[in-house]
């Protein structure tokens, strides 16, 4: 399933290095893999935040420890064996604050994983390192060297096919999709989660960094990864990225949509937000509006139906967060709710009514 060129089959002991930027919106990447991933996460590395824990920084990963360095996880007997960097910094380059934590970490023989658009593995210093102390380093962004064109396959899958789409990005579209496979899998559906962005990679071993994908070929990644789970399970959830009205992203979105071919899709929203993230001069619509251009999107290829809402109520009190549930269901008319806060149970019947329409 388009594995990585390691061994992910064993358990692993995870090290976060989020060095100076151990908050939710900074380090997506560990805040994901600390809720989500199957592997043991043993701490963070962030000189900053030393003695806090990862809840106390991040809301979730309980009591393991914040510490400044690999040396002192070692002082305090803990061993990890991987690192993930955490962070995904603007312009793709590993801060000069983190460099001497990889070199630390790969000369003491512990695997990195990073998901940046710039490779580690193209460092000579970090290479030399890895082959001193017998490390590797996993590039989740680097593309496979076969890569396939889109054929439209996905258009008679025998699974149904569920995409996470959004008004914007990084608003919680992984979450969302991952939150969703729980509870199908939790109401006796079989689920998988293809993923297609580094995070949601680092957790579940396999997919394709679509983003780091050469346009040609992105729908065919998206519907290689779906055909390989496809009859084989109830619910094949897709991984969403991008927004179609965002301007640098868009492509990736349609290739999502192209290539998964969706029975249906769920839109995701943060209802404080109400224009593109750095991209100001773009006003978020309603999420009918824009539900709308998703639907004449793939009207052509194979219709499709919105089955749900999941909003992003992060820093909203209960009150509010009830309330923008309100007005979405009002707005989509369909069933909604923010998934870590108030569950999936509803979005899941609706899934499984439009399964047994299109007979699924």
């Amino acid at each position: 399933m388009s594995r990585p060129p390691h061994d992910l089959s064993r358990m692993r002991k995870i090290v976060h290095l989020v060095e100076g930027s151990a908050n939710p919106r900074s380090a997506k990447t560990s805040r994901g893999v600390l809720m989500y991933s199957p592997h043991e996460s043993m701490g963070l590395i962030d000189s900053t935040n030393v003695g806090k824990t990862a809840h106390q920084l991040f809301g979730c990963g309980g009591d393991i420890p914040t510490f400044s360095s690999i040396g002192d996880f070692h002082r305090h007997g803990i061993e990890p064996d991987t690192m993930v960097v955490g962070v995904t910094p603007v312009g793709g380059r590993l801060p000069e604050s983190m460099r001497r934590h990889v070199l630390e970490a790969l000369e003491a023989g512990i695997d990195v994983w990073s998901g940046m658009h710039l490779f580690l593995s193209d460092d000579h210093e970090f290479r030399v390192a890895a082959e001193q102390g017998e490390a590797s380093i996993w590039d989740v962004r680097k593309p496979p060297e076969d890569l396939p064109v889109g054929q439209g396959h996905m258009v008679e899958s025998k699974s149904y096919s569920l995409l996470m789409v959004g008004t914007d990005c990084a608003l919680g579209k992984m979450t969302a999709g991952l939150e969703v496979q729980r509870a199908a899998q939790k109401s006796g559906m079989t689920a998988e989660f293809v993923a297609t962005g580094q995070t949601g990679m680092m957790i579940t071993g396999w997919g394709h960094p679509i983003d780091a994908i050469p346009g040609d070929f992105m729908t065919g990644c998206v519907e290689k990864d779906c055909l390989k789970v496809d009859g084989r399970c109830d619910l094949i959830v897709v991984e969403g990225q991008g927004s179609l009205i965002h301007p640098g992203y868009s492509a990736v979105t349609y290739g999502l949509l192209h290539g998964a071919m969706p029975d249906g899709m769920i839109m995701c929203h943060q209802p404080t937000r109400t224009r593109i993230s750095n991209r100001e001069h773009v006003k978020i619509p309603k999420m009918s509006v824009l539900a709308e251009l998703y639907l004449h999107t793939q009207l052509h290829l194979k219709p499709s139906k919105f089955v749900g809402v999941c909003l992003n109520t992060y820093g909203m009190d209960e009150q509010d967060a009830l309330d923008a549930v309100k007005a979405a269901e009002d707005d989509m008319q369909v069933p909604a709710t923010d998934p870590c806060r108030f569950g999936c149970e509803r979005l899941i019947e609706s899934v499984r009514q439009h399964r047994s329409v299109v007979g699924k």
